[in-house]
């Protein structure tokens, strides 16, 4: 779009973070089998909505059959899995706002979905979940249904990191054994680099180093 823009004053870890305006502005990658959870799993990210419009996806693992992902839903955050919103309308979100967002799975099939550290809701869910043929995408849903916000410090996890009330990190995370995907929202080797080291790394779509700060 040429009118991304990035600054420290948007930043929640580090020194920057990642602008999406909305209107064409995405991560991809293609589809993984450490995106294919037979059992626990954790996505989770710091998010600051710009605006607000039903639908928009900050995260979505898109795969037919198989998907899960975070999407708005007016002000209201919720986990969409399969095509249905499975934990919807228990978080009303502010614009210009930092929020800590996770939606874990635990080894009883509870899905959770985490704001602030705080349960907002669970659902049971059964089965797999992604698939390796599925794409990943941050900021919109299959090029779709577009973020208009900052992101910050993306983790993927194939384990169950929350279980109780927790207090977010604010410090970068560093790679595990259970770090599937981490995306930092520095330009160290490129926007949308995996630093899990499992190589996962993201296509960004009208987004360029001159939409960062280090």
């Amino acid at each position: 779009n040429g009118d991304v823009t990035n600054t420290r004053a948007q930043s929640k870890v580090g020194d920057s973070s990642i602008k999406f305006d909305g209107t064409g502005d995405y991560l991809s990658c293609a589809g993984s089998s450490d995106f294919s959870f037979t059992g626990e799993f954790t996505f989770e990210f710091w998010t600051r909505p710009t605006a607000l419009v039903g639908g928009d996806y900050p995260i979505n693992l898109y795969d037919a059959g198989n998907k899960i992902g975070v999407a708005t839903e007016g002000t209201d955050l919720r986990v969409q899995i399969n095509g249905s919103a499975q934990i919807s309308g228990v978080k009303t979100l502010s614009t210009d706002t930092w929020y800590h967002v996770a939606v874990t799975r635990d080894g009883s099939d509870v899905v959770t979905l985490w704001v602030d550290g705080v349960s907002e809701g669970t659902a049971t869910v059964t089965g797999t979940l992604g698939s390796t043929g599925g794409t990943l995408y941050i900021g919109c849903a299959d090029t779709g249904n577009l973020f208009n916000g900052y992101l910050d410090e993306i983790r993927i996890s194939d384990s169950a990191r929350y279980t109780t009330t927790f207090t977010p990190s604010t410090t970068a995370f560093t790679a595990d054994s259970n770090t599937k995907l981490l995306i930092h929202s520095d330009w160290t080797g490129g926007l949308g680099a995996d630093s899990s080291g499992n190589t996962n790394d993201f296509t960004p779509t009208n987004l360029v180093a001159t939409d960062q700060v280090l």
